[in-house]
């Protein structure tokens, strides 16, 4: 599972998405049961937007990483039943 995180270079909430990620990695590749990549890119908007693979995951920072666990979660399982 590739994510994607994309923002304004330097931006609070982009680091602070990217720094939720790359510290929940271990914890969603256990879960999950699969490989996970966290990435970020450059793109001048104003909040981060996520994707898992190539689909829009989250605009914007979450309230809490709760909150981004249970989206991934949802999102890991709607793939997995596509196919």
């Amino acid at each position: 599972m590739k994510l994607r995180v994309l923002g304004r270079r330097g931006s609070y909430s982009r680091k602070t998405l990217a720094t939720w990620l790359h510290e929940l990695r271990e914890f969603l590749q256990g879960e999950l049961g699969v490989e996970v990549e966290v990435v970020e890119e450059d793109l001048d908007v104003d909040v981060p937007v996520l994707y898992v693979d190539d689909q829009v995951l989250l605009i914007g920072l979450p309230g809490e990483e709760g909150y981004l666990i249970e989206a991934l979660r949802k999102a890991f399982r709607s793939q997995a039943s596509l196919g």
